[in-house]
C-alpha cells in the first residue's frame, strides 16, 4: 500500500474488543441468572424471571452484534468527524468544530466539541460546548489527542470546507 493510500485512509476509533467482550459474558450471565433463579426460586415469580431473561439476553445479543459489526466507533475522515453510538449519531465537519476540551464529571475525564459560534447559529442549538461521548472505554488523554491532530490536519482543507450533506 503506498504512501497516497493511506493518507485517504479514515482513523476509526472503536470500543476494546476484550471490554466489551467481558460486557456481553456479563450480560448473558445475568440472563442465565434469571433462568435459574425462576427454575429455583418461588419467591421471584415466573413473569420475572422471564422478563429479565428476555431483556438481559436481548442486550447480550445486541451486544455481540454491535462487537462483531462494530456499529458503535467514531470515523474521522477529509469529510469530518462521525460518531455512531446504540444512542446516538452525530457528524461535524471540521470547519465546525472550533476545539475538542476534556472535561471532569463525577471524577470521570469525558471528552466535549466545542463549536464554532457560525455552527450553533446553523444548527440553532443553545450551547457551543456538546458532550463528545467517544473513548469507548479508552483513557481520555489519547483520544483527546487524536482529535486535535486530525482537526488541526483537516480544518484547511477544500473538502473539509464543502457545504456536502454528511453522512453516518
Amino acid at each position: 500500500m503506498g504512501e497516497g493510500s493511506r493518507k485517504k485512509d479514515p482513523t476509526v476509533i472503536k470500543p476494546i474488543g476484550w471490554r466489551q467482550a467481558a460486557f456481553t459474558f456479563f450480560l448473558l450471565l445475568c440472563a442465565l441468572f434469571f433462568v435459574l433463579s425462576g427454575t429455583f426460586s418461588k419467591t421471584l415469580g415466573e413473569e420475572v424471571s422471564l422478563f429479565g431473561t428476555v431483556v438481559l439476553a436481548l442486550a447480550g445479543l445486541l451486544n455481540l452484534l454491535d462487537q462483531l459489526f462494530e456499529w458503535s466507533r467514531l470515523k474521522i475522515d477529509p469529510e469530518g468527524f462521525h460518531l455512531r453510538s446504540w444512542w446516538r449519531k452525530e457528524s461535524f465537519r471540521h470547519h465546525e468544530i472550533k476545539d475538542f476540551e476534556e472535561e471532569v464529571y463525577i471524577n470521570r475525564k469525558l471528552i466535549v466539541v466545542v463549536l464554532k459560534k457560525s455552527t450553533v447559529e446553523s444548527k440553532g442549538l443553545s450551547i457551543d460546548r456538546i458532550p463528545f461521548p467517544c473513548t469507548f472505554g479508552r483513557s481520555a488523554e489519547p483520544v483527546l489527542k487524536t482529535l486535535r491532530e486530525k482537526l488541526k490536519k483537516h480544518s484547511s482543507t477544500k473538502r473539509a470546507k464543502g457545504e456536502k450533506n454528511l453522512k453516518n
